[in-house]
């Protein structure tokens, strides 16, 4: 009895020593981007991050986004040939929508619009691997159209149609009124 009680103890140690190496999801911290106006960035805000990539991965989010706004995720490894993974996500962390892998290219750019929220999760093989983020955010790109609906101050001509198309139009349909009483009449008798 002892034994087992010893042997069920070791094995619970071993356990949650093994648990423990890895930091839950929930336990890994994520940064909210904060878009400043950048003096060297003309158009748009920009948030500039500096950091140190490794296993556990750098989390940052940016929220309040729409449509009409244009985005750029731009990454780069500091040290040629460095390997920093990128992934752009949108609800779950798990839910990898684009992925990008510096090595043989020396930055990933992801360019895109979104609605809400997005995410992004920074990782490397190799600890401390130092990169640099910029997360750009632009002004709204409004698709130029014409107004559906023109003022009559601004109507040009055009569209008049000839009264004798409005006198044909009511004679015919009062000819195929009176064929049609004629022919409902016609049925009931019979």
């Amino acid at each position: 009895m002892r034994s087992k009680l010893l042997l069920a103890g070791v094995l619970c140690s071993v356990l949650f020593a093994g648990a423990s190496a890895q930091v839950p999801d929930n336990k890994i911290p994520v940064y909210k981007l904060d878009l400043r106006k950048v003096p060297d960035i003309p158009d748009g805000d920009a948030a500039l991050v500096k950091g140190d990539a490794g296993s556990i991965p750098d989390r940052f989010f940016l929220e309040n986004l729409y449509m009409l706004k244009p985005v750029s995720v731009s990454v780069r490894a500091v040290n040629p040939g460095g390997v920093v993974n990128v992934r752009i996500t949108k609800d779950k962390w798990t839910d990898v929508l684009r992925e990008g892998t510096t090595g043989a290219d020396p930055q990933v750019n992801f360019k895109f619009r979104t609605q809400g929220e997005f995410q992004i999760s920074i990782t490397s093989p190799n600890a401390n691997t130092p990169y640099k983020m910029v997360v750009w955010v632009g002004k709204d790109i409004v698709p130029k159209s014409k107004p559906l609906f023109v003022p009559k101050s601004e109507f040009k001509g055009g569209g008049t149609t000839p009264a004798w198309v409005w006198w044909a139009g009511g004679g015919a349909a009062l000819v195929i009124g009176v064929l049609l009483v004629l022919l409902f009449r016609k049925r009931k008798a019979s």
